[in-house]
């Protein structure tokens, strides 16, 4: 997957200022969480994702059926950015992208986190052209994908202004398809609601599993 465009080629593909759909745009909703392996489909351990280290012996086991409530109420509360991978058995549509991994997205000799860097890169620029603002970027936090019509990526980088020595944390979601980039958006990460946190969430489903048994 090479970045053939230039660096004014981020904006999303256009169909004509007259072109009028009602339909909502699939590429700002949350695609659907659906399971694709159980645990127990993982005999030779080759379906998980090898770049998050399960902590098997810090939380009860607890049954696919929660594991993928859990995911929905992380994919949902984070809008798909912020995913605690190592806290499932079972695999899922959302995958964490292994940065690590040369070519799990491009052929060589492009790198994982060479398109990721790029995607952010792109991300951004467009962010400080709508905003006026003159962000520059520092490196890639994290992302997460899943396949739809491409590739949707959810990556979370850090960016800072130029007179300023503090990097902010900014979220962009983009689908990648062949050599089209379409900037779904880029924002500064919103803060986090303390009020409701994803260990609760998982005690709360353990404990009520128990009480049923």
């Amino acid at each position: 997957m090479s970045d053939s465009m230039g660096d004014d080629s981020d904006e999303s593909d256009s169909m004509g200022d007259d072109y009028v759909c009602d339909l909502p745009d699939w590429r700002t909703t949350l695609e659907p969480v659906h399971m694709k392996y159980t645990d127990e489909d993982d005999v030779d351990g080759t379906r998980y994702y090898p770049c998050i280290r399960r902590r098997e012996d810090e939380e009860p086991k607890i049954s696919p059926e929660d594991e993928c409530l859990l995911m929905e109420k992380q994919v949902e509360e984070s809008k798909g950015f912020d995913i605690d991978f190592a806290k499932f058995r079972c695999v899922f549509n959302y995958k964490p992208v292994d940065l690590d991994l040369e070519n799990q997205f491009v052929l060589e000799p492009e790198t994982t986190r060479g398109l990721i860097d790029m995607l952010s890169k792109k991300s951004l620029k467009r962010f400080n052209k709508t905003n006026s603002t003159n962000h520059e970027f520092v490196k890639v936090i994290k992302a997460n994908y899943h396949f739809s019509a491409g590739i949707m990526f959810y990556i979370t980088f850090q960016g800072k202004l130029l007179s300023d020595d503090d990097s902010k944390l900014f979220q962009a979601k983009i689908r990648s398809c062949g050599s089209s980039t379409d900037i779904i958006l880029c924002e500064l990460k919103p803060e986090k609601n303390s009020s409701t946190s994803f260990s609760s969430f998982s005690f709360v489903h353990i404990k009520f599993n128990r009480m049923r048994r």
